[in-house]
């Protein structure tokens, strides 16, 4: 029997409302059908890479980045090497990456220019390169997004307050500090530049050194505890990540010495010792929320949104007046 049209015109609806209920991509968690992802029915595999896991800031990022990629069903894989000096094995690692044909890779770099080679190899594979706790453009290399805080203001706000401290101290902007840096590059260059800004016009503030303590707590002690012998009257050290104004307050404290201390990062255990009285203050740099905007930013550009080439993340100085508004969060 053939059908009246009114029947056929009937039955054609019910087939396609049944086709659509079936073939709903969104029913379907982990898979991805975004403009500019990858192909329909293939599991989001985000590659985040560290300078290391030495510092509680890149795990702290790491975790919140895995829990708001949890969310959308994706897969985010934290890689870092041993060490943070350890730049020719944080190469490998996005170069692995990109052998795997990743949905995407984010990279807090050691050495920016040692990594640009990495990243156009992932440009000529089609993967999405994106740069997070950084908004330097690299010499190379297409970056889809840099998501970070704006490190040379960080350094001003950590020198504004170093300032600040000797004033009240000293009755006067005199007194001497003394500077411990990472590795030579991008962040440090930001940090340090931006809190020898803040003290310049003091001309009384004299800086007594810069010295590399390679991000590391133990050798930012062994350095703080070496200008303390030969300076025994500094008034600060200002480190250019927590981890080494926490080696300076252990130098500080083995020497019997009443010295203030400044870091940048905001970690977690780094509030606990400035509530503690251990740390004087951090510029507060929110490494959670940068590790979900950083999702959040891969998110819209797979969907084939745009995005902002530089997405800037919070910064605040954190001390005893006001370190208990983080550490209840």
């Amino acid at each position: 029997m053939v059908p009246s049209s009114r029947t056929a015109f009937t039955i054609g609806l019910m087939s396609a409302a049944i086709l659509v209920a079936c073939g709903n991509p969104a029913s379907t968690p982990g898979v991805s059908t975004r403009p500019g992802a990858p192909a329909s029915g293939k599991q989001i595999d985000v590659g985040f890479v560290s300078p290391a896991l030495t510092s509680t800031f890149h795990v702290t990022l790491i975790e919140a980045a895995q829990k708001e990629g949890a969310k959308l069903g994706w897969k985010v894989e934290s890689l870092a090497p041993d060490r943070e000096t350890n730049f020719a094995a944080q190469v490998d690692m996005v170069q692995a990456l990109v052998r795997r044909k990743v949905s995407a890779i984010s990279i807090c770099a050691i050495n920016d220019s040692a990594i640009v080679g990495a990243v156009e190899q992932a440009n000529a594979a089609g993967i999405p390169v994106f740069v997070h706790n950084s908004l330097m453009p690299l010499a190379g290399g297409k970056v889809e997004a840099y998501i970070g805080y704006n490190q040379h203001k960080a350094g001003q706000l950590c020198g504004e307050y170093a300032a600040e401290l000797i004033r009240k101290k000293n009755g006067d902007y005199k007194g001497k500090v003394y500077l411990l840096l990472g590795i030579p590059g991008i962040h440090t260059t930001e940090r340090s530049a931006g809190f020898l800004d803040a003290i310049k016009p003091h001309l009384a503030i004299e800086v007594v050194a810069q010295t590399p303590a390679n991000w590391e707590r133990q050798q930012a002690m062994n350095v703080a505890l070496a200008a303390l012998k030969a300076t025994p009257d500094i008034d600060l050290f200002f480190g250019c990540s927590d981890a080494m104004a926490q080696g300076a307050a252990q130098a500080v404290r083995e020497a019997g010495k009443q010295v203030f201390t400044i870091g940048i990062d905001g970690n977690p255990d780094t509030l606990k010792d400035i509530k503690d009285g251990v740390v004087t203050a951090s510029c507060a740099v929110y490494p959670a929320e940068m590790g979900r905007i950083a999702i959040q930013t891969i998110q819209d550009r797979l969907d084939g949104k745009p995005v902002q080439l530089k997405v800037e993340t919070p910064t605040k100085m954190i001390d005893q007046s006001n370190v208990d508004e983080l550490l209840s969060k």
